[in-house]
Formats: structure tokens, sequence, C-alpha cells
């Protein structure tokens, strides 16, 4: 598919194969799985039986340069990597989330010694880390216990709101918390965000009596991504009509297994003494849900 879209003619010179097709070039032995997409309709990956070798294609690869390091085992993975391997597969792979359990389920008949995907450095060691990570994002499973809070501001006073609920949190004892601010974190990140936590809380001003745009833009992607099993929070904010939580709502309403906690927090402009308990009801109810659920 992708050499005739770039004008590639092959002509003869191509050799078609299909699902458990094996070629031997002397030495080396190479079996093809078909991986449909993983991301793309067509793609196979390919065993060297003779090294156990998989060449995964897409999968298991990262965003990032290897700066002349070409083995996972050779970086701090946590450190320096997980981050984009997180962002390439949810923004990539994430909405193709049952397809990638079948490559892990083929997976797992083959005695795979090296990875090397495309993209990102190849691994020769610790195999079942990478394969744990994948099976989590795929299943829509958060990584950690922990909240995000997106917001989408416009006078700073729903920033203001998203900051003291972080802080709330962390009186509570729930210090895995991260704070974005959709008009200036790429949706990239933010997704990647979204796939790593249990717990999201969506703060957005109402704009023209609907959902802030980069807000909207953020939900939008989630549903296109297939995320799925989260806990939620609202806070909407509205001068005079406020809008944006019931919008959000609906919209959460059409995603599979979005918990959404109850007591939406409506701000009228800025925070006040009414909205502050609001607030801090909500926070409750988010450490509470994180306390109860199990590792």
């Amino acid at each position: 598919l992708m050499m005739t879209q770039y004008g590639f003619d092959v002509g003869e010179n191509k050799i078609q194969v299909a699902e458990g097709d094996s070629m031997d070039f002397g030495k080396h032995k190479v079996i093809f799985v078909f991986a449909p997409m993983v991301h793309w309709p067509e793609t196979m990956v390919t065993f060297d039986t003779t090294n156990g070798v998989l060449f995964s294609a897409d999968a298991f690869g990262t965003f990032g340069a290897l700066d002349g390091k070409l083995f996972a085992d050779e970086v701090d993975f946590d450190r320096d990597w997980l981050d984009d391997a997180r962002r390439y597969f949810t923004n990539i792979v994430g909405k193709y989330g049952p397809h990638v359990q079948a490559v892990l389920e083929k997976a797992g008949t083959i005695d795979i010694k090296i990875l090397c995907p495309l993209h990102g450095p190849v691994w020769r060691t610790d195999l079942g880390y990478l394969l744990e990570k994948y099976d989590l994002w795929s299943r829509y499973e958060p990584e950690d216990k922990a909240v995000m809070i997106a917001y989408a501001s416009m006078y700073g006073n729903t920033e203001s709101a998203a900051q003291v609920l972080a802080t709330e949190l962390c009186e509570r004892g729930i210090t895995n918390v991260v704070v974005y601010d959709v008009s200036t974190t790429d949706v990239s990140h933010l997704i990647a965000e979204a796939f790593r936590v249990s717990h999201i809380v969506l703060a957005s001003v109402t704009y023209n009596l609907e959902i802030y745009p980069k807000m909207l833009d953020f939900l939008n992607q989630m549903k296109s991504l297939n995320l799925q099993k989260r806990t939620v929070g609202i806070i909407e904010n509205g001068s005079w009509a406020p809008q944006s939580g019931e919008l959000i709502n609906n919209f959460l309403d059409e995603m599979k297994l979005m918990d959404v906690l109850g007591g939406e927090v409506s701000l009228a402009s800025s925070l006040n003494d009414v909205s502050y308990r609001d607030l801090r009801d909500l926070a409750d109810a988010i450490a509470e849900s994180i306390n109860g659920k199990t590792e």
C-alpha cells in the first residue's frame, strides 16, 4: 500500500507473503506474522528464528532520537524514554487496543530474545517490562493511581480553581497530581497523561455556550483514541450561563466506562465560598476513590 501511494513501481520485484509464511536465507530463517492496524492495515512483523529477533514494525516503538545509544539497556528508560514511548503508543496505536492485544497473544507463543522496533531503541534485556506496559495501555488500564487536572482558562480564574484543587488533593495525601493548561500543552502530551493516570479532572470555561475549543479538542482526541476506564471530575465556569459542565458530561457519556464523580463544581467567573466548598468536596471524592482502589 505505502509503496504505491508514494509512486514506487516495484513491478515484479516483490514477494507476497501471508500469515505464517517463512523464508530461508541460509543462516537466517524468518517467519511472517500478520499484525493489522498496529498501526497500518497491512502491517506484518518478522521473526528471525535463528537469533530470536522480532522485527516489530511500529509496535514497541517510541518517539525520540537515539543519541548514539542503540539499546534500551544503555539508557535510563524510565527517566529518558518512557514518557515518549507512552506518547508514541497512545497517539499512534492507542485506538487499536484489541489489535495490540492480539499481537501480544501471538508474541507469547514465540521465544523472543530481541525486540527491534522501527522507532526507538532495541530491546535485548527485560523485554517483559515493555510488554507489560503495552498490555496495560492496550487494555486501557491506568499505570498509576494519579490525578491529571486539565484546565481551559481565559482570565486565570479556572486556572486558579485547578491549582486550588491540586493543593487540596495534596493536603489529603494525594501527591501524584499533574496540572496542564490545554491551551499551551500539545494534545499529544495530554493524551499520554490521560492514559497514564487513573483520575482526570476537566476544568473548562464556557465559550459561546460551548466547551472551550482547546478542551473540546482534547475530549475529541480522548474519544477518538478510545480512552476508557477512567474516573472523571468536572469543573465548569461561566459568568452568566455556564454550560461546559453539562456538555462535558454528555460527551463523556458517549465514551466507554468513564465514571463521572458527582458534585460537579460550577464557578460564576471565580471561586467563592460556595464553589470553594464544592471544590473541597470534589477533592474528598477523588481521594476516597483513589484510596478505595487496589493496585
